[in-house]
């Protein structure tokens, strides 16, 4: 079901339990304001949530201590066309006033959004903390290995 152009992201929800507070949060970077505020836009436009317009960015959790779903998981494959990502936690994400909808394939989340104003924005980034290299994007640029989609 669709409201004007948005997609309902409803049906894409995954049921999950709470995450724990300590649960790693990974953005593929390097993020600033402009990035964010287009990404927030780019979601708002696309999707709506129980008829009501969405705005969010796509993060993964480490759900996992390994596999697919785990830190290592994610750099060396969701995130290994990334030189430059950011890690925060749940608890911070949750601290700081923002939802995170499991949406689509695991570890996959909607970090959901009040609007796309800079002053959000500004938190957002706050909290998304320092930039940091990710170890896993040479050694897959070297093998010629792409991220998964």
């Amino acid at each position: 079901m669709s409201h004007g152009d948005r997609q309902e992201l409803r049906p894409y929800l995954r049921p999950e339990e709470p995450r724990p507070d300590d649960i790693v949060v990974i953005r593929g970077g390097p993020d600033n304001l402009a990035k964010l505020i287009a990404h927030a836009r780019r979601t708002n436009r696309a999707f709506c949530l129980d008829g009501t317009p969405l705005w969010g960015v796509s993060v993964f959790c480490a759900l996992d201590a390994e596999g697919p779903a785990s830190i290592e998981g994610i750099l060396s494959r969701r995130m290994s066309t990334y030189r430059i990502v950011h890690m925060t936690t749940v608890r911070a994400v949750t601290t700081a006033g923002f939802e995170l909808l499991p949406t689509f394939s695991r570890p996959h989340f909607t970090l959901r959004l009040a609007s796309d104003g800079a002053d959000e924005l500004v938190r957002l980034l706050a909290i998304l903390g320092p930039s940091r290299e990710n170890p896993y994007e040479r050694a897959a640029a070297r093998r010629g290995r792409r991220a998964e989609p």
